[in-house]
C-alpha cells in the first residue's frame, strides 16, 4: 500500500498536467463527496456489527476514476468491495443510513449473466439521487475457447487490476483512505503520457477476451491516445482475429462501434480498424454477392475522413444525429452499388452488413439505404444543375422519395464524389483550401435552388386531389393506375405554386386525353 501511496502522490505533483492538457486531480463534488463520507460511515458500521470480518475497503473503480483525473465528470460510479458481495454490502449501506435517520433505497440485484458481458452479482442502488453500483473484488481464469471466464473468484485489489482490459482502466479511488491507487504502476503514467496499454501483456489479455482489442481501439478514439506498439501487434496476430469472429457475438461488437461512431473522434476509430486489418471481421461481407465489387476498406476511412475535413472547415453543418448517420453511412461505403442474396431475395449488400454484422436497427439500416439510394440520383441532378437550372418538380420529386433525409442524403453524395475524385489521404486533410471547392458549390446550390422554389418540406405536401377522385376524373376504378395520377399531379402541384384544386383536376384529365 505504501507504494502505491507514494506513486499517487508522486504522479499528482509530478504529472500534473498530462500531455493533452488534463489536470490529474481528483476534486469530489458534493454529491461524491457526501457518498464517500456514507460509504466510511458504512465501514466503521460493518466492524462494529461484524468484528471477526476483516477490515471492509470500498473503492471506486474504473472510469470514474479515470475521467476524474482527466478534469471531467463521470455520472457511472463502481464500487468495488473487498471480502464482500455487492448486494450484502448494499445491505449495509441501507442499514447504515437507517441508523443515521436517513430514508433509503431499494436495492436491485442484478445476477451475473457472462452472455451478456455481465461476470458478477451486482447491486445497484441510488444514494443522494446518484445511481450506484456495488460489487466485489474478482479475479477471473479463462478456459480455451471461451471469452467467459470459467472461473471468478474473490481478488485482490492488484488482481482485479491486472484483470482489466487498460490500464487507465484499472485504478481505483480508495475511499477509506481518500487516495488513487495504480496497482499496475501504470495506469497514471500511461495516462499523463496518452498510452493505451493492457496490464497484462497484451496478446493474453486479448486471447482471454477478444473483445478488448475493439474495446482498445473504442478508447484511443475517445481519448485521443495512442495504442502501445505491442498492442497492436498482438491485435493483428492471426489467432486473435480468429478469436473475434468466434468467440466474439455481433451485438457486442455492434456496440462497441456505435460508441465510436457517436464518440469525439470517428475517424481515429476507422483509421485503426483499417491500420490492424479488422475491417472484414467487423463489417463482416455478406456470403454470396451476385454483382458489384467490394471497394477496399480504406474508403470508408477516407469518407469518414472528408466528412471530419468538411465539418472542422464549417463547409457543412450538422447536428448530433445527421453526423452520426453520415459517419455510419461512410463507414459502410465500401459496400455501396454492391448486391446480395438471402434466403433468396436480393438485395443491396449493405442492409446484410448492417444487420447482421453490427447489428443495427431497421431504423439505421433504412437510413443508410436511403442515403445511399439518392447517390445516383443527386449526383445526376446536381451535374444537369451545374450547367442548366432544374425546373421545379425535377428536384422536388427527388426531395419527396428521399424524404426528410434528403439534405443528409446530397451530404453523403457530396462526401462519395470527393473520395471519387480526390486520391489523397484524408485522414489528416488537404491544406489547400480549394480542394473540393467546385463539388461543394455544385451541391450546396442544390440546397439552396431547394430553399429558393420553397420545397424544402415538399415531401410532406399532401395531394390536392385524393387517389379516387383522380380516378374518377378519368373515369378508372381505383387501383394500380392511381399511383400514376397522384405522380402526375404532385409534379403538376411542384410546377404550378399557388395552383387551384381545379386546375390540378383539369391537368390530370389532360394528362390522361393524352396517353
Amino acid at each position: 500500500m505504501f507504494r502505491t501511496r507514494t506513486l499517487f502522490q508522486r504522479a499528482m505533483t509530478t504529472y500534473g498536467v498530462s500531455k493533452h492538457g488534463h489536470v490529474m486531480k481528483v476534486e469530489l463534488n458534493e454529491t461524491e463527496t457526501k457518498i464517500c463520507s456514507v460509504l466510511q460511515g458504512v465501514t466503521s458500521f460493518i466492524h462494529q456489527q461484524r468484528p471477526e470480518l476483516p477490515l471492509i475497503v470500498s473503492r471506486i473503480a474504473g472510469g470514474w476514476v479515470r475521467d476524474k483525473l482527466l478534469g471531467k465528470e463521470c455520472h457511472d460510479l463502481d464500487i468495488a468491495i473487498n471480502d464482500m458481495m455487492g448486494y450484502e454490502y448494499a445491505t449495509y449501506v441501507n442499514q447504515y443510513l437507517k441508523a443515521q435517520g436517513v430514508p433509503v433505497r431499494s436495492i436491485a440485484k442484478i445476477d451475473s449473466n457472462p452472455e451478456k458481458s455481465k461476470h458478477l452479482e451486482t447491486a445497484t442502488t441510488k444514494l443522494f439521487d446518484q445511481e450506484v453500483d456495488f460489487c466485489n473484488l474478482r479475479t477471473e481464469i479463462y478456459e480455451q475457447g471461451s471469452r467467459i471466464p470459467s472461473q471468478i473468484t474473490f481478488g485482490t485489489p492488484e488482481e482485479d487490476a491486472y484483470r482489466r482490459d487498460i490500464t487507465i482502466n484499472s485504478l481505483f479511488y480508495n475511499v477509506n483512505t481518500n487516495q488513487v491507487e495504480d496497482f499496475t504502476q501504470q495506469g497514471i503514467p500511461d495516462l499523463k503520457e496518452g498510452w493505451i496499454r493492457t496490464p497484462l501483456a497484451p496478446f493474453e489479455t486479448f486471447h482471454d477476451d477478444p473483445l478488448r482489442v475493439i474495446r482498445c481501439i473504442r478508447f484511443s478514439s475517445r481519448f485521443n491516445f495512442t495504442m502501445v506498439p505491442e498492442l497492436c501487434e498482438a491485435a493483428k496476430h492471426p489467432d486473435i482475429k480468429d478469436a473475434l469472429i468466434h468467440k466474439i457475438s455481433r451485438e457486442r461488437i455492434g456496440i462497441e462501434f456505435e460508441k465510436m461512431i457517436t464518440g469525439p473522434h470517428p475517424l481515429l476509430s476507422l483509421v485503426l480498424i483499417h491500420q490492424l486489418d479488422l475491417y472484414t471481421i467487423m463489417m463482416t461481407p455478406p456470403n454470396v454477392i451476385k454483382s458489384g465489387v467490394i471497394a477496399p476498406d480504406v474508403v470508408a476511412v477516407h469518407a469518414v475522413g472528408i466528412l471530419t475535413w468538411l465539418i472542422d472547415r464549417q463547409a457543412i453543418e450538422v447536428n448530433a444525429s445527421e453526423k452520426r448517420a453520415l459517419v455510419l453511412a461512410s463507414s459502410v461505403l465500401p459496400y455501396y452499388g454492391v448486391i446480395s442474396e438471402t434466403k433468396k431475395k436480393v438485395l443491396p449488400a449493405v442492409q446484410l452488413v448492417l444487420r447482421d454484422a453490427i447489428k443495427s436497427n431497421n431504423t439505421d439500416v433504412a437510413t443508410v439505404s436511403t442515403l445511399f439510394k439518392g447517390i445516383e440520383q443527386l449526383q445526376t441532378l446536381a451535374a444537369r444543375h451545374a450547367v442548366q437550372h432544374l425546373k421545379r418538380s425535377e428536384l422536388g420529386m427527388v426531395i419527396r422519395e428521399l424524404g426528410g433525409l434528403w439534405k443528409t442524403a446530397v451530404k453523403m453524395t457530396m462526401i462519395k464524389e470527393m473520395a471519387d475524385t480526390y486520391a489523397l489521404d484524408w485522414t489528416k486533410g488537404p491544406d489547400d483550401p480549394t480542394i473540393g471547392k467546385e463539388i461543394l458549390t455544385k451541391y450546396n446550390g442544390l440546397m439552396q435552388t431547394a430553399t429558393e422554389y420553397g420545397i424544402e418540406d415538399c415531401y410532406t405536401w399532401k395531394h390536392m386531389v385524393d387517389g379516387k377522385r383522380a380516378a374518377q376524373l378519368v373515369g378508372q376504378k381505383p387501383g394500380p393506375i392511381v399511383n400514376e395520377l397522384l405522380k402526375v399531379q404532385m409534379i403538376w402541384q411542384l410546377d404550378h405554386p399557388g395552383g387551384q384544386k381545379e386546375e390540378c383536376e383539369q391537368a390530370i384529365q389532360a394528362y390522361w386525353a393524352s396517353k
